[in-house]
């Protein structure tokens, strides 16, 4: 039985850093431009924000997890000693979105995460893997690999080793509901604080709210189109699925043509451009008030406004990709439909 604490604290923390590095590293795999959008909002240096760099990120991740479970003695020392390195510039680049006050999805563990947004509990989580990043650097002192010291152990020291990696499981999974759950709170508080008058149904009149075009020319929502219907994106450069979207703009826009593609952002014109390039040929500023007058809740969101003719909000407002895509889908089916009558 580990009577050490040394040794049990050696032990646990292996395990345990091991297998976050392995989680986070494996939920990447094949999605670099998941990635690449979170290196954006994290405002990673342009010059690293490369896709053979953001395809690197879950290998290394991998790597890492892999060695301190495999490696034997100083090589298991290394490992530890990179992974707390990793951790720091992650914390870094954290804090620094806390520091500027935006909303921004870490992506740390890819499509598993139920919220990624960044909070203090992200920097909270980053120190306490870099403390056992350290302790795992500190408390090596044989050539076995973890893998045989913890095979080699006796059952009640196996056991106390995994009920304590499952006690802090439990802890970071109730922390994430409760977060998820607040956050749940606050939207729908947030969706109660809008006026009745100015959530907009479908059928009827566009409200009358204005969008500032990148000459800062004001026009107001229903002539976004000169007399076209409009499909309204509202995106904001803080939102890392959003640079997803922003890359399917183009295509969405060839797939709808006579229907006009528009984004409504809040972001200024220049961390758009840093950001989203790709969104900037079809954005209007200053989407606050459009907002608030269409009761959209957060980006990603998109909405159909109708042209000249019928100067009405045509469908509900969709939140993300897929149901901005299946709305894109309804309006390729609405011509193929008046096409053919």
């Amino acid at each position: 039985m580990i009577t050490d604490p040394v040794e049990f604290i050696l032990m646990f923390s292996t395990g345990f850093v091991a297998l976050v590095l392995l989680i986070s590293g494996a939920a990447k795999i094949a999605n670099s431009a998941d990635v690449l959008a979170s290196m954006s909002a994290l405002r990673v240096p342009v010059f690293a924000r490369r896709r053979w760099i953001a395809a690197a990120v879950p290998a290394w991740e991998i790597c890492l997890g892999l060695a301190l479970l495999l490696a034997p003695g100083w090589m298991r020392v290394t490992a530890a000693v990179l992974a707390a390195c990793t951790f720091v510039v992650f914390t870094l680049f954290i804090a620094g979105v806390l520091s500027r006050g935006e909303e921004v999805d870490c992506g740390c563990f890819g499509p598993l995460a139920i919220n990624d947004r960044v909070t203090a509990w992200t920097i909270a989580r980053n120190i306490l893997l870099i403390m056992l990043s350290v302790a795992i650097a500190v408390t090596v002192s044989n050539g076995s690999s973890f893998v045989l010291e913890f095979f080699g152990a006796d059952i009640v020291s196996l056991l106390a080793v995994a009920l304590a990696w499952a006690l802090v499981v439990a802890v970071l999974l109730l922390t994430a509901l409760l977060h998820a759950r607040r956050s749940q709170r606050d939207t729908i508080a947030n969706e109660d604080s809008l006026p009745l008058s100015a959530v907009a149904e479908v059928g009827v009149r566009i409200p009358d709210a204005e969008l500032v075009s990148s000459e800062n020319v004001t026009i107001p929502l229903h002539a976004l189109g000169s007399g076209s219907p409009v499909l309204l994106v509202f995106l904001s450069a803080e939102c890392s699925s959003c640079a997803v979207i922003a890359r399917r703009l183009d295509e969405w826009q060839k797939a709808i043509r006579p229907v006009t593609l528009r984004v409504a952002t809040s972001s200024r014109p220049d961390v758009l451009r840093e950001r989203m390039p790709d969104a900037l040929p079809f954005a209007y500023f200053g989407s606050l008030s459009a907002k608030r007058a269409l009761g959209v809740q957060g980006s990603a969101a998109a909405v159909l406004l109708g042209g000249s003719t019928h100067p009405l909000v045509a469908s509900p407002v969709v939140r993300g990709e897929a149901e901005i895509d299946a709305l894109v889908n309804g309006i390729l089916d609405a011509q193929s439909a008046s096409t053919a009558s």
